[in-house]
């Protein structure tokens, strides 16, 4: 296919079908910081989206450019002109503004993770191990305790054998304990955070199937798994990827809660006797 010159870069993706790497490089370009993308080579890039060079390279040509070099050019100058652009009413951005602007973003990336989650069938594999594990145990630092905490209070109203401690020593102590017959979901964007990874490697080495929730396809994190959750980037606010995928992260959550009971609904009746035991407590 052939584009116009000066057709953006946006809409020559749209124009376009990608296969699921290509899609993965589209997100992760468009979520690069402007400081970023001017200086990110071909390798940079694969090691973020976690797709070959090749693809890169083919992603490139399908959208008109000769290579990286090119597609990257386009992009900075894309931004360049949406940075210049005047406003109407002259004034700064108003609030009600940056929320659509945060929202959409969000929303971004919320499409981009249904799509990664739909592309494979890893998810149902992950049910199916949460469903016969003797024990589920969550890691995560930080901000990535908190997707932790969310996927907590889902998965423990349906009455499975989860455990979370925000405490790193509590967690590595829990996997200590850990055998073949569990499950560790691991929780971290950059994929090499030190207590997540400390953790993780020990329930690994015990023989419990790990799981790794993070950012970064390439990292320590997600070489050490049996299965991997990758979080996609997505078109939005410079410097804010990592916080806006753990908001979307949190909804892997509802995910699992969802999946679960469609595997087995009577588990859903481990969460009818909690309502019913708070009753009207909860007012």
């Amino acid at each position: 296919m052939s584009f116009e010159e000066g057709l953006p870069f946006r809409e020559r993706t749209a124009a376009v079908n990608l296969f699921p790497a290509e899609q993965r490089i589209v997100d992760h370009l468009l979520a690069i910081p402007a400081y970023e993308l001017g200086i990110m080579t071909s390798s940079d890039l694969s090691e973020r989206s976690g797709a070959s060079r090749s693809s890169i390279d083919r992603l490139s040509r399908k959208l008109g450019y000769p290579g990286l070099k090119e597609m990257r050019k386009a992009l900075l100058m894309q931004e360049a002109r949406q940075a210049s652009r005047p406003r109407e009413d002259g004034d700064a951005e108003s609030s009600s503004d940056i929320a659509r602007r945060v929202m959409s973003a969000i929303s971004m990336r919320a499409d981009a993770m249904a799509r990664s989650l739909g592309d494979n069938g890893d998810i149902d594999t992950l049910v199916g191990w949460l469903t016969k594990a003797r024990a589920i145990n969550l890691f995560g630092a930080g901000e990535s305790a908190a997707t932790c905490s969310a996927i907590y209070m889902r998965l423990v109203r349906l009455g499975l054998p989860v455990n979370f401690a925000d405490e790193y020593h509590t967690q590595v102590t829990l996997a200590s304990l850990m055998g073949p017959d569990d499950v560790a979901l691991s929780v971290s964007y950059s994929g090499g955070t030190k207590s997540t990874m400390w953790a993780s490697q020990t329930a690994k080495q015990n023989g419990a199937r790990l799981v790794a929730i993070t950012g970064t396809p390439n990292s320590a994190l997600a070489k050490h798994a049996d299965l991997r959750i990758l979080l996609p980037t997505g078109g939005g606010l410079p410097g804010s990827a990592e916080v806006l995928d753990r908001v979307v992260a949190a909804g892997i959550a509802e995910v699992l809660f969802q999946c679960l009971v469609a595997k087995a609904p009577d588990l859903l009746a481990n969460s009818v006797r909690i309502d019913d035991t708070f009753s009207e407590a909860r007012i």
